[in-house]
């Protein structure tokens, strides 16, 4: 896939074949896990404290990943870090084939593939800028075009991890996962080098992780935005609910596809909604929609009913995936290009320590509740304040302003 604008021709197949396949590998992932160190330890709130040390992990990766990426560059950085995912994962089933598998040596695994995922997310997320530089209509169409391939990943990723447990043995997963992220690295090296304006052009990435803080507490407005990504920052719940609601509610966990497979369709939905209006009057309206979204899964699980989970959870897709989009824009048009990999390691950051208080939430909700029903109220409850406070922005968004944007 091709984009063009003028002379300038941009290549993002590689790009996007890499983070599609990443993604349905991904998302499998995000699934399988809480699943197999719930059943190995035999508590939910055990599981749900360990995604919680786990994001807290890859916080600290993303952070880590800032020098590298504006050391070595994003291509570089994505295709290696994503590569050492499939050899740290692997360690799983090798471990189930020869019986020697236990917990601490699975969760030492996934505590290893938390901290490389970091180094993964602040370099795809630094991509756009290596390539197009600040142009606003190219980076609109690579990031929707990014979104909608990591959603329809999203979407395949939950539905083949439902046929593998429905349909093979319980290993069988966990051998797909790692070859996936292997053949995606590969894909990555096919990412153009940096393509830039001759505006751009002597531009020399420094600083990493630390200099992209000082520059975003500097820029009151950047720093906005910044924290609106980080609200925003709720997708990480859809693995944990995901699993949860089918164990827990529906006492069925091979459904798990389904719930997950809803959250990744709203996302797929949201992008192909704002990649067609996304040049319509103000923003702001995607960061309310994305507070309604995030209104709708608050509310959704109360029936205890598959189709409505499901539709709640589209429903917050789409309209969480428009208002991080827009944000994301917003937070590229203030980067300057010398500190693009610190900015966006920071961000990354900040928005993952937001992951890491969410699920130490859900965590400390399923092992203080005695039912989960009593849990998913508690985290109902703390959906609605995140609510409250997306909606807050978005007026402090619309009053202020960046006369940049």
């Amino acid at each position: 896939m091709t984009l063009t604008t003028g002379t300038d021709s941009v290549r993002l197949g590689g790009l996007l074949s890499g983070v599609l396949l990443t993604q349905i590998v991904n998302s499998a992932v995000h699934l399988a896990q809480p699943l197999l160190v719930a059943d190995m330890s035999g508590s939910l709130g055990s599981a749900a404290f360990f995604s919680a040390f786990g994001t807290g992990v890859h916080m600290l990766g993303t952070y880590l990943g800032g020098w590298p990426t504006d050391r070595w560059g994003a291509r570089l950085v994505l295709a290696f870090s994503t590569l050492v995912r499939g050899v740290v994962l692997a360690g799983i089933p090798i471990a189930m084939v020869f019986g020697f598998a236990s917990l601490p040596l699975v969760m030492g695994c996934y505590t290893l593939e938390a901290l490389v995922r970091g180094y993964v997310d602040t370099a795809v997320h630094t991509v756009p800028l290596e390539m197009v530089g600040h142009r606003r209509d190219l980076l609109d169409r690579i990031n929707s075009r990014y979104e909608l391939a990591f959603e329809v990943g999203a979407v395949a990723g939950p539905l083949m991890l439902g046929g593998l447990m429905a349909w093979t043995a319980g290993i069988v997963p966990h051998i797909v996962i790692p070859i996936g992220f292997a053949i995606s690295a590969g894909l990555y090296l096919l990412i153009p080098k940096r393509v830039q304006s001759e505006a751009d052009a002597g531009v020399k990435p420094h600083g990493g992780s630390w200099a992209g803080i000082k520059y975003i507490v500097a820029h009151p407005y950047l720093l906005l935005v910044v924290v609106g990504l980080m609200v925003f920052h709720l997708y990480e719940l859809r693995k944990i609910l995901s699993a949860f609601f089918a164990k827990g509610l529906l006492h069925h966990p091979a459904v798990v596809g389904h719930i997950g497979a809803a959250f990744a369709l709203g996302g797929v939905a949201g992008a192909l909604l704002y990649s067609v209006t996304r040049h319509r009057k103000s923003g702001i309206g995607w960061v309310v929609g994305g507070a309604l979204g995030t209104v709708a899964l608050a509310v959704g699980w109360m029936p205890v009913n598959l189709a409505i989970m499901m539709a709640a959870a589209f429903v917050f897709g789409v309209g969480n995936v428009c208002a991080r989009l827009v944000l994301t824009r917003w937070r590229q048009e203030l980067t300057p290009l010398e500190h693009a990999g610190g900015v966006t390691a920071a961000s990354e950051f900040g928005r993952t320590a937001v992951s890491v208080g969410i699920n130490s939430a859900v965590g400390g909700a399923f092992s203080s509740s005695g039912t989960p029903y009593g849990a998913f109220g508690i985290v109902g409850g703390m959906l609605g304040i995140f609510a409250v406070a997306q909606l807050a922005l978005a007026r402090m968004y619309a009053r202020k302003g960046d006369p940049q944007l």
